[in-house]
């Protein structure tokens, strides 16, 4: 017993004095290492613990990882070819100097016909379209996708659908903002609204309240490219007046707001400057949208305390394409660390970038970039996509 005893207490002393040699090291250091891993190597070191699995789809990780210089800033590519129903995705880092190689991901999706990638990425995921009352979810860089269910009260045959996908951060929660309405009829009270909650509510779309009676919000998808944006929980798009269309680009355009929290509508004050073809963005957590006065010349207009300022560029390089006056704002990706970037229309094998403060432009090659041009194929762009471990 004696000997038993004093195995014990040797056993004992020498894990006091393991656990006194072993280095702990803090959880929020942890979670900056992590943080500057590329998605891959962390998919990997998820298999290692289920605490690695926590921490690697945390909110707080995520967003560490979105504030995390080397993941910021991306630029996204998406190609749809209909042939074999295959989405690649490109993105790209923002701050190289003359030239970037792209990283591919390739996703494959079942009994597609069409699709739709109207919705910028917000916290890495992608909101696409394929069809009528068909809607999926992806990550690009986990190659993880959810179909989200159907609006039963949307099967109907001759509706139109303007949906936008956005998150709540109070609550961290996606929701997905859908206005419907008959092809034929389109008057403001003929208009329906819906919310979805991703994972919540018995993923049920819910009716709500809709916008000011007196506005028509924008149906046509093709209007530079985007339905809308999401900024710090709230969704911005345009409409105009109910006895106005979208067919006479001189109307009045306005912009709308959606609280993704209070599910309530709002209206931005007006900009005698924004029509159809501009382009809204996120500047640095503000309301911004460009537009083309004439010729190579674009505004830049931003909202700041519920006020309007605009700066005027010029794009020596746009001179080719000054012939469409949509075509330069559909070009816009949107704005990365105070640059505008542009993708030339039908020419993806570089970018234009225009520094808001100085005032100069520089070009951006892109290597290894090559796309079948035999393929049919749809492409949408945008900025500011981050490679996370967002789960779906």
């Amino acid at each position: 017993m004696k000997k038993e005893e004093q195995n014990r207490i040797s056993i004992h002393r020498k894990m006091e004095k393991e656990e006194e040699e072993r280095i702990w090291i803090h959880m929020d250091l942890v979670i900056e290492i992590l943080s500057r891993m590329p998605v891959k190597s962390l998919l990997k070191l998820k298999c290692l613990s289920k605490e690695f699995s926590r921490i690697i789809h945390s909110r707080n990780f995520v967003d560490s990882c979105l504030a995390c210089s080397s993941n910021r800033s991306r630029l996204l590519f998406y190609f749809h070819f209909y042939e074999d129903n295959t989405l690649v995705f490109f993105s790209a880092p923002h701050r190289s100097t003359c030239s970037i190689l792209p990283t591919r991901h390739d996703m494959t999706f079942r009994g597609v016909v069409g699709t739709s990638l109207r919705s910028p990425p917000v916290r890495g995921l992608i909101f696409c379209t394929f069809g009528p009352n068909q809607h999926v979810l992806c990550n690009p860089a986990t190659k993880h996708n959810i179909s989200l269910p159907q609006n039963q009260m949307l099967r109907k045959k001759g509706l139109v659908e303007l949906l936008i996908f956005g998150y709540d951060p109070i609550f961290d929660q996606f929701k997905v903002l859908c206005i419907s309405v008959y092809k034929i009829v389109k008057q403001p009270d003929q208009y329906q609204f819906w919310v979805l909650t991703v994972g919540k509510d018995g993923n049920i779309w819910r009716k709500i309240q809709g916008m000011p009676p007196h506005l028509v919000p924008a149906m046509r998808k093709h209007l530079c490219g985007q339905t809308g944006i999401c900024i710090n929980g709230v969704l911005y798009f345009k409409a105009c007046s109910k006895n106005q269309s979208y067919t006479h680009p001189g109307n009045t355009t306005h912009v709308v707001s959606f609280d993704l929290n209070s599910e309530e509508f709002s209206l931005i004050k007006t900009n005698s400057h924004l029509t159809w073809f501009s382009k809204l963005i996120d500047f640095q957590g503000k309301l911004a949208f460009l537009s083309r006065v004439k010729d190579c010349t674009i505004e830049f207009c931003l909202l700041e305390n519920k006020e309007w300022s605009s700066k005027v560029f010029h794009l020596p390089w746009a001179q080719k394409y000054s012939s469409r006056l949509e075509q330069i704002s559909d070009s816009v990706l949107g704005i990365c660390d105070g640059e505008i970037i542009f993708v030339p229309p039908k020419e993806f094998g570089f970018t234009w970038h225009l520094s808001l403060e100085k005032k100069t432009t520089r070009k951006v090659d892109f290597h290894d970039f090559q796309i079948p041009s035999n393929r049919n194929h749809l492409v949408v762009f945008f900025s500011n996509y981050a490679d996370t471990t967002v789960s779906l």
